[in-house]
């Protein structure tokens, strides 16, 4: 058995070296796409891309507000720091219930699910998966726990981070399958009324947060808080209302997401894509743990499986059931994201073959341990490049351009490539003037500009898709794509 002292220490810096790595490599400023989405929404208390991610949200704004120090960009980004630090420290606490005598071994498997590329690049910046991994830790380190003492505090500790985990990120929903299967492996055990307590405690600490995205919606309506109804534009735009799920149909196609197809995305590809996108899978899985740290992930699979299959099944099942989803969503740009949860899986397996083979080789016990942590210094060598992110200017420059080249009162229609940092510039920070920031494509907008150009200047900022009869583009920054909107002569 570890000293107490020792197994304390070893918990604590499982959670407090990934979390040093992650604030110092940690982004300082706005980002593209969704991550600007998520720098800019908690903070005005907006409503973001489906499915809302209501709890993400709040507990962004409460956390980027309480923080007395830092842009609100870099908030965001320690937000996901501390989360992933969590998911990283519940690893060594699974991995030290099941191997009691080896903390070091622990921590070094937490930092081994740290240090991997797709885990240390989302723990750095504003990402909504950071915290759903968070909450899937949490899930599932109590429901182990649930698994092995039958405590009923534990299964609700389950059930509450899965529930929250839901109003998250509705990936988290993931793990339900998963938990049933300990359910029925413990039916003579457990108490109906454990179950049903459990039931209340997911449906009541998931469903609350949702009930936001409508009050937030219908108050941001009330008080014309979106600059872009100013315009004619109807309800529902991104940032402040998306979806307006004040109305029940905006509230449905919002929080279930069924605009993109999730559902029918993985049976949407033909089978030689499937071949490529699952040959691409395995390489990030390399990629991800080294190719020798995912050999002891697969040995780490076998034990795990022989000494305990639903132990094994139940973790392995809340990683895979998200793979799916990750090939065969073609909607979505970022799917390694997805892979979270099995790479968090995966770091416990190797766990799981290091405490086997340390103790079918004794002599070579602590040698064995210290595999984990060797792993993940190699990971940390070729992830070095990552201490750079926070020097990253490419989304402050293309503010900069755009606030240089328009007057302080232009309409600029912008791609989602750069709506978010400009949005970042105008909610946030306040510094983009009287100009209105409609995230929109050219062509959207096509019945709005004839009458916007009689008053406002308007631009495009992105690639322009779509035409407006009567109107031309005239390039107005050769470094970032930005154009005026000018009447054809």
């Amino acid at each position: 058995m570890t000293p107490a002292p020792a197994g304390r220490l070893a918990s604590l810096l499982a959670f407090a070296v990934p979390l040093g790595v992650f604030a110092a490599s940690a982004y300082r400023d706005a980002g593209f796409w969704d991550v600007g989405e998520m720098d800019t929404v908690p903070w005005i208390l907006g409503i973001a891309h489906p499915t809302g991610f209501p709890a993400y949200v709040l507990i962004g704004w409460a956390w980027s507000h309480a923080l007395p120090f830092g842009s609100v960009a870099f908030r965001m980004s320690l937000l996901s720091a501390v989360a992933a630090s969590v998911a990283a420290w519940c690893v060594s606490r699974i991995v030290a219930d099941a191997w009691p005598e080896d903390a070091w071994l622990a921590a070094g498997c937490a930092w081994f699910f740290a240090f991997g590329l797709v885990v240390w690049t989302r723990a750095t910046r504003a990402e909504v998966h950071a915290l759903a991994i968070c909450a899937i830790a949490l899930t599932l380190l109590f429901g182990l726990r649930w698994y092995r003492d039958g405590r009923e505090r534990n299964a609700l500790g389950s059930a509450l981070a899965c529930g929250v985990g839901v109003a998250v990120h509705p990936i988290v929903a993931l793990t339900i399958p998963g938990t049933l299967l300990l359910v029925v492996a413990r039916r003579r055990e457990t108490a109906p009324r454990t179950v049903a307590a459990c039931l209340v405690a997911f449906a009541l600490s998931g469903g609350i947060w949702f009930a936001y995205l409508p009050l937030r919606s219908a108050y941001v309506t009330a008080h014309a808080l979106d600059p872009t109804r100013a315009l004619g534009k109807p309800p529902g735009m991104p940032f402040w209302d998306y979806d307006h799920p004040a109305g029940f149909d905006g509230f449905l196609a919002l929080a279930t997401g069924t605009q993109f197809d999730v559902l029918r995305g993985p049976g949407s590809m033909p089978a030689p894509a499937y071949r490529s996108r699952i040959a691409g899978f395995a390489s990030a899985a390399a990629a991800e743990f080294t190719w020798p740290g995912l050999l002891v992930v697969l040995a780490g699979a076998i034990v795990a499986w022989r000494r305990d299959w639903v132990r094994c099944a139940y973790l392995a099942s809340c990683g895979l059931l998200a793979a799916p989803f990750a090939l065969g969503f073609a909607a979505e740009a970022d799917t390694e994201r997805y892979l979270l949860p099995l790479f968090f899986a995966g770091a416990i397996f190797a766990g799981d073959f290091c405490g086997v083979a340390g103790r079918r080789l004794p002599r070579f016990r602590d040698a064995i341990a210290a595999v984990p942590v060797l792993l993940a210094a190699a990971l940390m060598l070729q992830q070095q490049a990552l201490f750079a992110q926070p020097r990253d200017v490419l989304a402050r420059a293309a503010i900069d351009e755009v606030q240089s080249l328009t007057p302080p009162n232009a309409i600029l229609i912008a791609t989602w490539t750069y709506a978010p940092p400009l949005a970042y510039a105008t909610y946030v920070e306040g510094s983009m003037g009287a100009r209105t920031l409609d995230a929109a494509w050219l062509g959207d907008d096509a019945r709005h500009v004839p009458s916007w150009i009689k008053t406002r200047p308007v631009y495009v900022v992105g690639a322009p898709a779509g035409t407006i009869p009567g109107f031309r583009l005239e390039r107005r920054s050769n470094r970032e794509m930005l154009f005026q909107v000018v009447p054809d002569k």
